[in-house]
């Protein structure tokens, strides 16, 4: 077993990581270590690794079974599972969200790896959405734990036809049904209740009047960016990435100037349970 060590950042969001190379034949215990401290932190980060995207798919076969690597974007040559995100070819994420909701079954989280960054800026913040819903009062949660919203890629629209060369795979994407989740996500491993909206894929609390929909959700959401519930990584190259999807949000800061190179791997989630009073 790695004599690994797990540092955290915040009281509940986000820890350092030393003493592991991540590679796809890691231990069986070293493994389940690093399970329990996604579950307990919510996003893991790694300095100083070297996967190229074959070695990036082999480590996340260990901990869940990689998604293409995205409904629109093009995936690195050779390797289905792995989405390259180069700044320099347009690929920009500065809108808080979780990848992905607008699909029945979202990813249950993602390995981000930096292969080349700007020596200053490019910072990605990620949201505890656990956190948040316990920020609530007790008649808000309770309110919101029976309700369900509707997501879909319709604001993100513009974006994805823009990284689609032939327009065939964003017109499919754009032109799928809606989905519907629960506000109020229970986590399958841990019991834990967060709230499961953003305002990239969320358009609309399910039994609403539009203008209620609004407000509460931008309610959510300035409790969901409260700097207690944030951690911010400034990015080095080689640094590793490994978030719950979840329970969380992210959000990548485009103040800076110069490449921004990285590849990742979504792995497969399930359908997002709510509430059952």
């Amino acid at each position: 077993m790695v004599a690994c060590d797990v540092v955290p950042l915040t009281t509940t969001l986000g820890a350092t990581v030393t003493g592991v190379r991540l590679t796809a034949d890691l231990d069986t215990d070293t493994v389940s270590r690093l399970r329990q401290a996604l579950l307990d932190h919510k996003v893991l980060f790694f300095r100083d690794q070297a996967l190229d995207p074959g070695a990036l798919t082999g480590l996340g076969r260990l901990f869940g079974e990689p998604t293409e690597a995205h409904p629109v974007e093009p995936a690195v040559a050779g390797h289905p599972e792995v989405l390259s995100l180069d700044a320099d070819e347009g690929a920009r994420a500065d809108v808080w969200h979780s990848d992905l909701t607008f699909q029945p079954r979202p990813p249950l989280g993602a390995f981000l790896h930096a292969l080349e960054v700007p020596p200053v800026g490019g910072d990605t913040l990620w949201s505890d959405m656990a956190a948040t819903y316990e920020s609530l009062s007790p008649t808000l949660r309770g309110f919101l734990d029976d309700l369900s919203a509707t997501h879909s890629p319709t604001k993100a629209g513009g974006y994805f036809s823009s990284r689609d060369a032939t327009g065939d795979r964003a017109g499919a994407t754009a032109g799928a049904e809606p989905v519907h989740h629960p506000v109020v996500r229970v986590h399958p491993e841990t019991g834990a209740r967060s709230l499961f909206v953003n305002p990239l894929f969320t358009d609309k609390i399910d039994g609403l009047r539009r203008p209620e929909s609004d407000v509460l959700l931008a309610l959510v959401q300035n409790a969901a960016v409260a700097p207690e519930r944030l951690v911010r990584w400034h990015w080095e190259r080689g640094d590793v990435a490994f978030w719950d999807n979840r329970c969380t949000m992210h959000y990548a800061l485009l103040e800076f100037s110069g490449p921004r190179r990285m590849i990742r791997l979504a792995l497969e989630g399930d359908v997002p349970a709510g509430v059952v009073c």
